[in-house]
């Protein structure tokens, strides 16, 4: 058989038998990964700390006939925060689903795990918004899969825009082309969301918003998913 290493981020897990777990992993070069932890929900099991959700460690994995098994594992970051908060853990959750339904086997997906690792750091801690977080890592993964909304110029008529805007599942649009099914956008989120797609990953959940802005931001991120896919999310509904 087989020996593989993996740095991943637990998405999922799944009981199994008595005391094993099958874990959804985020890798990184490998994408999406199913794995089977044996023994993992012992109280005593080596597994059971990495087994967890939103965990990111080294995995050692052995690679049978149709199935992969987790050998090793080193513990990098747990996130811990998240587990003190409801809101946050929440808004965890929501990110965690969003990958898990959009993840292909065997396809590197490396941008979309620095994000979401990111995105669990902020959220970890009390420094932003739940709100805040998640609004700034939809946008950034609807860039990641090619769906970033126009937020330069209107998308009907190329002006500038910056007050009286409205955004689409295109983009910001002008008040003149004022959309039938848009979300009026303050001068805030418009600055707000080039902020967000205009900048390095590092400092792109880096500014000060009211919560209005958020909300808006959210919205947007809201109507895109339903724009560009046809699975709903769950974890949503929970969000405040």
């Amino acid at each position: 058989m087989q020996t593989i290493k993996a740095r991943g981020l637990v998405l999922r897990e799944y009981e199994a038998g008595e005391s094993d777990k099958r874990l959804l992993l985020l890798c990184k070069e490998h994408g999406r990964m199913m794995i089977y932890a044996r023994g993992a929900r012992k109280p005593k099991s080596k597994f059971m700390a990495a087994a967890q959700l939103f965990t990111y460690a080294d995995f050692v994995i052995t690679v049978g006939r149709g199935f992969h098994a987790l050998a090793q594992a080193q513990i990098i970051e747990n996130f811990y925060g998240l587990r003190t908060d409801y809101d946050r853990l929440t808004a965890a959750h929501l990110l965690a689903e969003v990958c898990e339904k959009t993840l292909l086997e065997n396809i590197a997906c490396d941008d979309l795990l620095r994000l979401a690792l990111r995105a669990l750091s902020h959220l970890s801690k009390p420094l932003l918004p739940p709100l805040h977080v998640i609004g700034v890592f939809f946008m950034r993964f609807y860039a990641y899969y090619g769906f970033a909304p126009e937020v330069d110029t209107c998308v009907t008529c190329g002006s500038d825009v910056e007050s009286g805007a409205f955004f689409s599942s295109e983009g910001l649009v002008c008040a003149v082309h004022k959309p039938g099914y848009g979300i009026p956008f303050s001068r805030g989120a418009v600055y707000a969301l080039r902020h967000i797609m205009g900048s390095d990953l590092a400092v792109a959940f880096r500014f000060k918003a009211h919560d209005d802005v958020l909300q808006e931001l959210w919205q947007s991120a809201r109507m895109l998913w339903r724009f560009h896919f046809e699975w709903k999310l769950v974890s949503e509904a929970f969000m405040v």
